[in-house]
């Protein structure tokens, strides 16, 4: 007799809620449509898959315009700098009329957008079956960057980055201040350790 106990449904709204606690970067997948224009969705479903091919998956949900619109499109995956939210609002959904689009049209490629802190021109892979979402993989063709602090997402709160952790002393005072400065030099000492680097010189 199989005894065997049917799985609960999953509460998508907390799952929703669980998912949310892993901070992603914010980026604006942009392509051009049937009729040439530029056009671009934000996402933070975006990840590295491949060095060899140089392949890099983006998550479109399938109801989205962009999900027909990259289909066996180019497309480009621009990073957004921590100062474009009004970027990442736009592309989301909530259009700002008064807010002007930085594009640039390179000669050949999908357009991107100027002023992100990187961003991969990539020509289309294949696309996957993933649920409700369609899942885009492209090959990198070319890419760029620039020394510039990201857009984060988590918690359903567009953020920014905080302190590099390296520099914070892994022991604090009683009250909560960081420990004396000299504490921060241990800390890289420990995480050569942890990290099983010997003999590396540290600039100090």
């Amino acid at each position: 007799m199989n005894t065997a106990i049917a799985p609960s449904p999953v509460d998508v709204k907390l799952l929703r809620r669980r998912l949310g606690e892993f901070s992603t970067g914010v980026t604006v997948v942009t392509y051009r449509d049937s009729d040439g224009q530029p056009r671009g969705a934000t996402m933070n479903s975006f990840t590295s898959v491949s060095m060899d091919p140089p392949l890099v998956l983006v998550s479109v949900a399938r109801q989205a315009k962009a999900c027909e619109g990259l289909r066996d499109n180019a497309f480009t995956v621009n990073i957004l700098a921590a100062n474009q939210l009004d970027l990442a609002l736009h592309f989301a959904g909530r259009p700002n009329t008064s807010l002007v689009v930085g594009w640039h049209e390179p000669t050949v490629g999908p357009p991107r957008l100027t002023g992100t802190a990187a961003w991969l021109q990539c020509r289309s892979w294949r696309d996957y079956d993933g649920g409700d979402h369609i899942l885009v993989l492209g090959e990198v063709e070319h890419h760029d960057a620039r020394p510039l602090e990201p857009l984060t997402f988590h918690r359903g709160e567009f953020r920014r980055p905080g302190l590099k952790l390296l520099q914070l002393p892994r022991t604090v005072a009683f009250d909560g201040r960081p420990a004396c400065e000299w504490a921060s030099h241990v800390n890289m000492f420990y995480a050569l350790a942890d990290a099983g680097i010997d003999d590396q010189p540290l600039d100090i």
